[in-house]
């Protein structure tokens, strides 16, 4: 009896050693094969998108021309004027085409009749329509007769505000066309036709006879009123012979 129960006691144990052995085997085989990683799974959202875009500019107006064409322009600024010995306010306000009565609420005249030579006189904003320029390097001298008008340019801009001046008369018309400056003189004798004065002031010479100058005695700068010249306030002059030299282009226009 005692050799039975040995035997199945032994039987157990090398029953149990096997499945132990097999349990071992088993957990080698497991450590043995590398596990497959799945990689994690993300729900698919929009996102914005990152491309640069081309940039974008704002254009600003430039204040320097494009171009060398310099373009007429139409400035409106003060204008002031000197009464001349002579002038009435009435004559004033015909050269400027203003109302008289307008002309003397802006200097806050009270009596049109009491105005004085020096006097300064406000004119207001007045539009001014330049001419374009013919020359862009250097200076030049541009007379409208149409509007009794005269402009100095240097390098194609407007060097001063327009000049008010008189030219000839229907009888003594001025020239028109090109030419230039060809002498200067400080003070000369004029003499013509139903004249003769002395020391005209400031005078620039730019066809035979046909000159700018200075002309104290002419009280309607505005009118056609010389014997051809370009008569202009003797402050005027001063400033245009001072600034113009021999061989100044001057360009007339009817």
């Amino acid at each position: 009896m005692f050799s039975r129960l040995t035997k199945q006691v032994v039987l157990v144990l090398i029953l149990t050693l096997v499945v132990f052995l097999v349990h071992l085997w088993a957990q080698k085989q497991r450590r043995a094969t590398p596990e497959t990683v799945l990689p994690p799974t993300h729900t698919a959202t929009t996102s914005p998108t990152l491309t640069p875009s081309p940039a974008t500019f704002t254009a600003i107006p430039s204040l320097i021309p494009a171009t060398n064409t310099q373009q007429p322009t139409t400035p409106s600024v003060p204008q002031f004027y000197t009464v001349q010995t002579g002038q009435t306010l009435g004559q004033i306000a015909a050269m400027f085409g203003l109302n008289i009565e307008d002309l003397a609420l802006a200097n806050h005249i009270t009596d049109i009749n009491l105005i004085y030579a020096g006097q300064e006189l406000y004119l207001g904003s007045v539009p001014i329509i330049v001419p374009e320029p013919s020359v862009f390097v250097g200076k030049q001298i541009i007379v409208i007769l149409s509007t009794q008008r005269a402009y100095a340019f240097e390098d194609g801009v407007l060097a001063h505000i327009e000049f008010i001046v008189a030219t000839g008369v229907t009888a003594y018309p001025t020239v028109t066309g090109n030419y230039e400056i060809y002498i200067k003189l400080e003070s000369t004798r004029m003499t013509g036709p139903g004249y003769d004065i002395a020391n005209v002031p400031w005078t620039m010479y730019f066809y035979q006879g046909y000159g700018f100058h200075g002309a104290p005695w002419n009280h309607n700068l505005g009118t056609p009123g010389s014997h051809g010249c370009v008569n202009m306030s003797v402050e005027d002059a001063d400033w245009l012979f001072h600034w113009a030299s021999v061989g100044t282009p001057v360009t007339i226009f009817p």
